[in-house]
């Protein structure tokens, strides 16, 4: 029978983590360095032979001291090798790793196993100390708050017992497998209270704190590895003498390229979650004919990382064995292309290149931005399938060509004749969690080169992968999401923050999109609790609609909306005028803070055939579509599809995806993202029906079903379209108090326009009701009172001031006769 609780003298580390403990590698180093400086000049005067007995017993010791402080490094060395457990061992302390040996350890030594004594060695464990100040603890705040931690919960009955935490640490560790330091704090997460307590408080979940445990083990575990400069795997590194003798020189091919298998060139951080790419890129060059390869991608998506990758892989001999003495050369083309100063001129350059790199036999010629070359080439005069087609066959020279996606497919995969000796391997965008490892990776580094002044947390790592995941667009991940790390580094550093935390990562993003993110602050709070009167200041009536698209804002605002999908998607349905456009405009005022980022697209206009190519692009014609380019300029809006039932099909089809998963792919197969936006489809269909049902006082609910219903049955919009909807909303016609409330909102903005001159325009009940009469026109709604008030209210205020009627800060008003001579004889068209 097995025994369940953890004796730590049955681990493996016991010894090493207790020498750690009294006798810390630090120390041992400090020791180390005052007895060589010590033994040295004492060894020295032995030898001159002029030392007394007393120097010499002197000398003889530290010699033995020495001696036993190499043998306990020895020994802690050779204990560590392998800083994992065992995964069989028949007591639960076996299983433990290096580190959480020594948390346990340290618990133990203070007469405790339970979580209070946990709680207690955190902040004693050196990786355990790193942990809780990357998830915001300062050092000098860590060991007072697990000390009040550990008594908050109202004295030792209250605290979960030794038992139950051992049977939580034994159902979260892998069974059968070493138990981590992550084990041992998501135990502590989920059987303490108060350690639990403190952490939501800060909005950590358990998955959180595990993450940045595993993070640290595995930094730890890697600066443990880069220590052991006597290691296998690093003597291995150690590049082979004359092993080049034996392939030909390459004096010019040096003179226009890089050679990428001297130093390192690149961190293993670019290289995680591309092993499956690096794989392809081997076997493509093992070929016995036509062996090259083009790899395709973002900017910014690591294709120079994945070349540096395999030039590092033959250096160190972890590639098979046919390439391993291969030589990466990067090519620089434009200095290339610039040295020759015609076309015959350039064309024999390079294949004076390309036949040395041939006869050297041992060369892989990467040429970045291969597609820009080959079309710099077309521009001479040169024809690329000409120059290439003798080489690409050999068996003696491989050649890697780097393309940005879009170059791809615009200038190269329409080119068969060339493309075809080419094996094409795609650089897809990293998945989340890799994307946060390489956050992780690349953390430490850059911390170091600004000077420590500033220290990730972890979920600040997990704010920025989300954050640039979801609201930014430009450039190529991880790229996107490294830049915003340096962003946020600067940022921390010019407000002298030594810990960054996600709300700092929010707020940088939130500058750079003009989007509100983060903490909720008091003056946003009360807009968002009130934000349908702030929307009822210019949207009259209208209640459904008004609730919905708040109820949308405040979901996106709370972080609760699915990001996959845009902020909010509604289809207003109703008469012309009543609103719809209104309500958008106010939507982009309010959450986007401009009416100017609304951008507007008269759906009538998109009913040909073609109108996708309008919208997307067209590839015949190498013409970037409205839609995408608007997109790509303006990345978060509100867009109004303006009658959107007039336009073609295909064109529906289109949004239907976009609905559905907030993005499209533009005419060369670029993502084009719309998960930031509103997306607003007005339409006129139904507005007779509507009008109909509005007198049999139905309810909002009602009306729209028998709406959708009707427009479903005319062949209008199909279900799917209507389904993809956040919401379909219904809006009225107005009635006369609605109509009075438009006359009197459009005549306080006349009446602020003349403020700014100081004049004083008093609003009367009449001049309402002059404007509201006026301004209304039963087939266009209130969309022709503006134009009234333009035509017969402005006219007469400036015959007034032209009269000098009218002074300055001095209230003026419409007389009787003046109301009934702006009155029109016609009702008013839409203008």
């Amino acid at each position: 029978m097995q025994d369940t609780s953890p004796d730590i003298k049955k681990s493996k580390f016991a010894g090493v983590v207790a020498l750690e403990t009294t006798f810390p590698r630090s120390l041992r180093r400090l020791a180390a360095r005052i007895m060589i400086t010590l033994i040295f000049p004492l060894g020295v005067w032995a030898l001159i032979g002029t030392m007394g007995q007393k120097q010499e017993g002197a000398f003889f010791i530290l010699l033995a001291a020495g001696g036993a402080l190499m043998m306990l490094e020895c020994f802690a060395n050779a204990k560590t090798e392998n800083p994992r457990g065992v995964g069989g061992a028949s007591n639960p302390a076996g299983r433990f790793s290096l580190v959480a040996a020594e948390l346990w350890y340290l618990a133990s030594v203070s007469g405790g196993r339970d979580s209070e004594a946990l709680l207690a060695a955190l902040p004693r464990s050196v990786i355990g100390r790193a942990t809780l100040q990357r998830l915001g603890v300062s050092p000098a705040e860590q060991s007072a708050l697990m000390r009040r931690l550990a008594t908050s919960q109202g004295g030792q009955d209250n605290r979960p017992s030794a038992e139950l935490f051992l049977e939580t640490l034994e159902h979260i560790a892998d069974p059968g497998h070493e138990i981590l330091l992550a084990d041992i704090i998501s135990a502590l997460f989920e059987t303490d209270g108060a350690f639990r307590g403190f952490f939501i408080e800060q909005g950590y979940t358990g998955q959180t704190v595990r993450g940045c445990a595993e993070w640290m083990e595995r930094e730890s575990a890697r600066a443990d590895a880069r220590r052991r400069w006597w290691s296998r795997k690093r003597l291995g590194r150690i590049p082979g003498l004359a092993k080049n003798l034996a392939y030909g020189q390459t004096p010019f091919l040096q003179t226009f390229a890089q050679d990428m298998s001297q130093g390192n060139l690149v961190g293993p951080e670019e290289l995680i979650g591309r092993e499956d790419q690096l794989q392809l890129i081997e076997s493509a060059l093992l070929k016995r004919s036509g062996a090259n390869v083009i790899i395709v991608g973002e900017p910014g998506s690591g294709k120079r990382a994945l070349l540096s990758g395999l030039a590092e892989m033959i250096r160190t001999g972890t590639i098979f064995p046919e390439l391993e003495h291969k030589r990466v050369f990067r090519l620089h083309t434009t200095s290339l292309v610039a040295a020759g100063k015609t076309r015959g001129e350039v064309q024999a350059m390079f294949l004076r290149l390309l036949n040395e790199t041939v006869r050297a036999g041992n060369i892989i010629l990467a040429i970045e931005d291969f597609p820009e070359f080959v079309q710099s080439l077309a521009s001479l005069g040169v024809s690329a399938v000409e120059l290439f087609s003798p080489y690409l066959a050999s068996p003696a020279i491989h050649i890697i060509g780097l393309a940005n996606t879009l170059s791809w497919r615009r200038i190269l995969e329409t080119e068969t004749g060339l493309t075809e000796n080419f094996e094409k391997i795609e650089l897809p965008e990293p998945d989340d969690a890799t994307l946060l490892r390489i956050l992780e990776r690349i953390a430490p580094g850059m911390e170091a080169d600004f000077g420590r002044r500033a220290v990730f947390t972890y979920p600040a790592l997990a704010a920025v992968a989300e954050g640039a995941t979801q609201y930014l667009v430009s450039g190529g991940m991880p790229q996107r999401a490294i830049s915003l790390m340096q962003e946020v580094m600067e940022e921390a550093i010019a407000v002298k923050s030594g810990l960054i935390l996600p709300g700092m990562v929010l707020d940088v993003i939130s500058k750079k999109t003009h989007t509100p993110l983060g903490a909720v602050g008091e003056a946003e709070q009360q807009v968002l609790l009130h934000l349908e009167d702030l929307l009822h200041r210019r949207v009259i009536g209208q209640d459904e609609a008004i609730v919905a698209v708040a109820d949308a804002i405040r979901r996106s605002r709370s972080g609760i909306r699915n990001p996959k999908r845009p902020i909010g998607t509604f289809l207003f349905m109703g008469p012309t005028g009543v609103g719809k456009t209104e309500t958008a405009k106010t939507i982009a005022a309010t959450y986007f803070g401009s009416e100017q980022a609304m951008l507007r697209f008269d759906m009538s206009e998109y009913h040909a055939p073609d109108s996708v190519e309008r919208l997307i692009g067209s590839f015949e014609r190498n013409e970037p579509g409205i839609l995408a380019s608007k997109m790509r300029s303006t990345p978060y809006c509100v867009i109004l599809l303006d009658e959107f039932e007039k336009a073609h099909l295909e064109v529906r089809n289109l949004f239907l995806q976009i609905l559905d998963e907030g993005f499209f792919s533009d005419y060369l197969g670029m993502r084009v993202n719309m998960r930031n936006t509103v997306i607003i489809a007005t339409s006129n269909a139904g507005s007779p029906l509507i009008a109909e049902l509005v007198g049999q006082n139905l309810d909002h609910t009602a009306l729209a079903t028998q709406v959708m219903a009707a427009v479903q049955q005319q062949g209008t919009m199909s279900p799917e379209l209507l389904n993809r909807f956040d919401a379909v909303i219904i809006f009225r016609p107005l009635d006369e108090k609605s109509l009075r409330a438009v006359a009197r909102l459009m005549l306080g903005n006349l009446g602020l326009r003349l403020k700014k001159q100081n004049l004083m325009l008093a609003i009367t009940d009449e001049l309402v009701e002059a404007v509201a009469r006026g301004g209304y026109n039963p087939s266009f709604g209130a969309r022709p009172m503006q134009r009234f008030i333009q035509d017969h209210i402005e006219k007469v205020i400036a015959e007034k001031i032209i009269r000098k009627e009218i002074k300055p800060g001095v209230p003026f008003s419409f007389s009787t006769e003046e109301l009934a001579s702006v009155q029109p004889h016609e009702p008013q068209n839409e203008p």
